[in-house]
């Protein structure tokens, strides 16, 4: 099967000033085949000067207008909107690339020239790929932008949208007293996630005025329904002996517990040791979460009904998960990630059914061993065959 080359895919002009064009995707590999998610956004200037003014820093070069304009403030403090605090930072992420047709060694391949993201790297957060080009005096930043969450079944991030990431990052640059215009260009490129093809063109202007005001912080969802599902926990509980009640309640706030331990201790992690591998981080936090649920699932299930102990299980690790996607403002997932969620709930109530049923004399039953053979298959999953 032969190659696709420049001519055999579209590309597009991304400034009328400059004769350069854009591939609008990025890929896995220097190849058009291995295309991932469409560029959708585009400013029109320089990439340092992209990451000055998202990293909170206005245009440095230039000296401040009055801080009563739009009520702009000091150009060094970060943009703050209804208490929040939005400022983009460096990141890292897998290597992509993307092709820009240009004489010489300005064209070819590239990686991308810088990558930023606000939010954190085992929470969720916007991701933009930066990749800069144009000609002299008409240089551009083609960006990627996402908003994903970190999946510790995957030990990956989980891309959700392009679209609310897109508007994140128009709302940065709305306002703004260096935002010439703002506008949508047409480069045909969606059908991935939620992308319709439409790109944002943001136009600066000169370096002459300075300032930053950005807006739209992902507000917290709130958890409802509370009162119901401890009624529900009493209603499966009622009828255990005091011993077996016990043992059902701490099953219950072990595992909702454990997705949002592991996901609040990698969050502190990376904020607060800067340094620290995100690999070593994403490694102890898969362990913990990979070896804990089936632990505690089969240390507190004993006795009592079977029924009993999957239900306990799957509302407790179902709470869970939900609670930990509303913490970092998860509202919409892939179906497949859904249907795995599911499964993963099926098997972990089959091994607290199975762990029910041990004694002294027969602690490991067979049925138990089944279920950690299901548990390690449902994790293997979206590892090796993908979501």
């Amino acid at each position: 099967m032969d190659m696709k080359g420049p001519d055999d895919v579209k590309l597009v002009s991304v400034s009328e000033e400059s004769d350069v064009k854009l591939w609008p995707f990025t890929s896995r590999q220097q190849s058009f085949e291995s295309l991932t998610l469409p560029i959708n956004a585009v400013v029109r200037g320089e990439s340092s000067r992209v990451i000055t003014q998202l990293s909170g820093h206005g245009d440095k070069e230039l000296e401040p207008m009055t801080n009563d304009w739009q009520g702009i403030g000091d150009e060094s403090e970060p943009v703050v909107v209804n208490g929040g605090d939005i400022r983009w930072r460096d990141t890292t992420g897998a290597t992509r690339y993307t092709y820009i047709a240009a004489p010489g060694p300005a064209g070819g391949w590239m990686t991308e020239t810088a990558q930023l993201h606000d939010g954190t790297y085992f929470g969720s957060r916007h991701h933009l790929r930066l990749y800069e080009g144009g000609s002299e005096g008409a240089r551009w930043t083609a960006i990627q932008a996402h908003h994903e969450h970190w999946d510790w079944f995957r030990l990956r991030h989980t891309v959700g949208s392009l679209s609310i990431a897109q508007h994140h990052l128009e709302t940065e640059y709305l306002g703004a007293s260096y935002t010439a215009d703002i506008s949508r260009e047409r480069f045909a490129n969606g059908g991935a996630s939620d992308a319709d093809g439409w790109a944002s063109v943001i136009d600066l202007r000169p370096l002459s005025t300075v300032g930053m005001l950005s807006a739209g912080l992902l507000l917290f969802g709130s958890i409802q329904g509370r009162n119901n599902w401890q009624t529900t926990v009493e209603q499966v509980s009622e009828g255990f002996s005091d011993e077996v009640h016990q043992r059902s309640a701490l099953l219950l706030v072990s595992l909702l517990s454990l997705p949002l331990i592991v996901r609040s201790a990698s969050i502190l992690a990376e904020t607060t040791v800067p340094n620290v591998p995100v690999k070593l981080v994403a490694g102890m936090g898969y362990l913990v979460f990979a070896v804990g649920i089936p632990v505690v699932t089969i240390l507190f299930s004993h006795g009592g009904e079977p029924f009993d102990w999957a239900g306990i299980a799957i509302l407790g690790l179902g709470l869970g998960f939900v609670l930990d996607y509303q913490s970092i403002g998860i509202e919409v997932l892939p179906i497949a990630v859904v249907l795995h969620r599911l499964v993963v709930l099926g098997v972990i109530g089959f091994v607290a059914a199975s762990a029910s049923n041990q004694t002294v004399e027969n602690p490991w039953s067979q049925s138990t061993k089944v279920g950690l053979v299901m548990w390690v298959c449902v994790l293997a999953w979206p590892l090796f065959i993908g979501l």
